[in-house]
């Protein structure tokens, strides 16, 4: 058994939480995964080596009753590292083109979930990574909404960085990330969870990785 720190990484069903999450068992850290589909969660476990250190939990985070479910379960399996991965991808939509569902799933579960999971779970966990976009450090037409979460989550994290806590905070600004393999662009999904882990225990508190030529 490991003595590794023990990590949630919301939405790694696919892509970049996929490749963190096969990682960091690799490393030989427990994972608790996490996605809204238990048949996509079950596949990906049915392909990972070690399974004794895998856990799962399904949930929709942009529900916020289920940001209290998976806090309490983070803390009763000893969670020490959270990943702030799930998120709604940009619609590169123009403003007025926008629903307002889509305005409010994009809010809740790229900007709102993350700081409600940190708020609950700071209380025991050793650290933070947030994945966020090139998107939060940008201003570009069609992501109006898409940009405003990013920014926002940037923002709050710089901020709580300056706070007196003991919680060391990486954030990650990617650029576009293969999240399955029918997508012919952006960056592979393990070498960005690789530069991600590295960072990390090399007490980095920012990381942009920019795969745009």
């Amino acid at each position: 058994m490991t003595n590794k720190e023990k990590v949630l990484i919301t939405g790694s069903s696919r892509g970049l939480g996929k490749a963190l999450a096969n990682l960091f068992i690799n490393e030989g850290h427990s994972v608790v995964l996490h996605g809204r589909d238990e048949e996509r969660l079950n596949n990906l476990i049915s392909s990972l080596s070690c399974k004794d250190q895998i856990e799962y939990f399904v949930s929709d985070l942009a529900i916020p009753k289920n940001i209290d479910s998976i806090s309490e379960y983070a803390k009763l399996k000893n969670v020490q590292l959270l990943i702030n991965n799930a998120g709604l991808h940009c619609a590169n939509k123009n403003f007025h083109d926008l629903d307002e569902d889509y305005i409010n799933n994009v809010i809740d579960l790229n900007l709102k979930a993350p700081i409600l999971l940190i708020h609950k779970m700071m209380e025991f966990l050793n650290g933070v990574i947030n994945i966020n976009s090139m998107s939060g450090l940008e201003n570009k037409k069609l992501r109006t909404i898409y940009a405003s979460s990013k920014w926002g989550l940037k923002g709050f994290s710089e901020c709580l960085k300056k706070e007196d806590l003991d919680l060391k905070i990486l954030d990650v600004y990617p650029s576009s990330i293969k999240t399955n393999v029918n997508i012919t662009y952006g960056m592979d999904p393990g070498n960005v969870a690789k530069s991600i882990y590295t960072s990390y225990y090399q007490n980095k508190t920012e990381l942009i990785i920019d795969g745009r030529e």
